[in-house]
Order: C-alpha cells, then structure tokens, then sequence
C-alpha cells in the first residue's frame, strides 16, 4: 500500500512539473508576401507573444492567398475561431464605424487619424467583439493614391480607368471621377493587372505599390484616404489565457504596432523617389485640386452615415466635430 501511494505521488509529482502543452495558434496576415513592411512586422510581433507566453501560445503563421480565406472575410474567420490571430485591413463590411476612418478626403495627417481613432474606439470595439473579436492593436499606411499602367496625371485621367479599391469608401471617389473601382484582396491584384481586368489600384508606396512596381507607369499622389491595419485576436481564446498573460499580450502589442506604422511611413516617401528614379511618372497634385476634392466627396460623408443608421451618424458627427471639420 505504501508503494502505491509513493507511486502516486511521483506521477502527480511528475505531472505537476511538466509544462502543459503549447497552444499552437493559426495567424493569417493579408499580405502575400514577406518583403511586405507589415508582414515582417507581423512576424516579429508574433515572436514577441510566444516569448511572453513562456511557451504557451505558439503560431503557425499563414499569408495572404495561403489559405482559402477572402481578404474581406479575415474578420470572420477570426471570430468563429477559423484562425485566431491575423492582420486584418480588409474588415469593412463585417463592421460599420471603422469605415469612417476610411472615407475619402477626410483625413489629412496621421494626427488626424489618432485623433478620429480616439473618438471612434468604443463604438468600434463593441462591433468587433459582437463578432468574437477583440482588436489588440492597429498601424496605419500613408495615404492612398493612384497607380496605374495607363496615363494617369491628374483626376480626368482617372475617368474609364479600372482602379483596384479596398472598400466602398474608395470606390465613391473613383466613380465620382468616372472611373469602374473593382473591390478585390491583396493577392488577386497582381493577376487581375497582368490579366488587364484591372488598369491601376489605390495604394500606397510601401503597400502595394512595392508589391506591383513592375506593372504601374503611372503615380498620381492625391491623398486620397488612409489604410489602417488592425491586430486582432479570437476573443473566445484569448479570454481563455490568464488574466495576466492577456495584459502580457495587449502590453507586447500596444509597444510594437507603432513600430509598423512608423516604419510604413518612413518608407514612403524613399521607395516612390525610387519609383520615379525608375522611370514611373510620379504626379503631385496642387493645392486647389486637393481643395476641390474635398469639396465634390464632403456630400458622401453624411450620405454615408446616414445609409448606415443613427449610430453611424452620431459616430461622423463627433469626429468632425473633433477635427473641426
């Protein structure tokens, strides 16, 4: 009797010192491609979380077109637990009051962006989590703008063009310019250029414009809205680790998404001098194009909210406010 007890013990004792066995998470990154400035940030960030968990979360990490997930339903695929962790840019239409920070002309300065963000982020976490997720952190390109193989120097040009767009919110100015925006992922964009199903895309230097150098001839700089990235995380297993690991992770993440952003704009402005050093005809718009920009798209912002229910209204109606706009 006095062995089995002893036996017991060391089994328990054995038990109790083994580590439990790392949860291995699925992180899926939009990006199609590790020279992306955001998937190696990503990388490093995924790093930072293993190393704070001790062990305890370990990632399988996928990119963009890896797996048989849409760029626009990321969100969705987070929340029902299909992946658990990814860089999402493409949520819009999974949740409303994010798309605020993407309407077109609205936002001239990075420091508007935080400012709006500011007002925004308790409407737009109580979306995200009514869909299972919890957004841990987010990073922000440099404004959008227009690329294309065909002639594109001013907003006339744009007129019959086929533009790659990210959201609707894009696509309203491409088609108050009478140009056709056709919505799609990051990694169809490539073929659908070679293909000629699409002509150009909004995006920026160190985004997309990296990406398809190749096939663009043209850069026309009108700043047209922000592309924002955002960290997030399946909120059924991350309320499952420790109240103290949970910190731990949303720490990691609040000290290092800024590191993305400010690495994306560092960028910007050297890889599009590249750009025109290898013959893309790079055009900055003046100041009055820019002006009257505004004034033709400023109508689709409260078009906008107000297509979206009060909620959406009241959201527009603050961040104006805040930006005296």
């Amino acid at each position: 009797m006095k062995s089995t007890c002893m036996a017991a013990a060391l089994v328990a004792a054995t038990l109790l010192a083994t580590p439990a066995a790392a949860a291995t998470w699925t992180a899926y990154n939009y990006g199609p491609s590790d020279s992306m400035a955001n998937v190696q940030n990503f990388r490093k960030i995924l790093n930072a979380i293993e190393e704070v968990s001790e062990g305890e979360i370990k990632f399988r990490v996928r990119l963009g077109g890896s797996l048989p997930i849409q760029a626009s339903n990321i969100t969705q695929a987070v929340g029902n637990g299909t992946i658990q962790f990814a860089d999402d840019g493409f949520f819009l239409g999974n949740v409303t009051i994010p798309g605020i920070l993407r309407l077109p002309m609205l936002l001239h300065t990075p420091e508007e962006y935080e400012t709006a963000v500011k007002v925004l982020e308790p409407y737009m976490n109580k979306e995200f989590e009514e869909q299972g997720v919890i957004v841990l952190g987010r990073y922000l390109y440099a404004h959008q703008s227009f690329y294309s193989a065909k002639k594109i120097e001013s907003t006339a040009d744009v007129s019959g063009q086929k533009i790659r767009v990210t959201s609707p919110e894009q696509a309203d100015i491409v088609q108050r310019y009478n140009g056709v925006p056709v919505t799609m992922g990051t990694p169809e964009v490539a073929p659908a250029l070679q293909s000629g199903a699409v002509d150009g895309a909004l995006t920026a230097s160190a985004g997309g414009g990296k990406l398809w150098q190749d096939m663009f001839k043209y850069n026309y700089r009108l700043p047209v809205n922000y592309f924002d990235g955002l960290y997030v995380v399946n909120k059924k297993a991350f309320e499952a680790l420790d109240p103290a690991l949970q910190e731990k992770i949303r720490k990691t993440v609040a000290e290092l998404a800024p590191t993305t952003t400010h690495r994306l704009l560092s960028e910007e402005d050297d890889l599009t001098e590249g750009f025109r050093k290898n013959g893309m005809v790079v055009t900055l718009p003046d100041q009055e194009t820019i002006e009257k920009a505004i004034e033709i798209v400023t109508p689709f912002w409260d078009q906008w909210a107000k297509e979206r229910g009060p909620v959406a209204v009241e959201a527009l109606a603050k961040v104006r406010a805040a930006l005296n706009r």
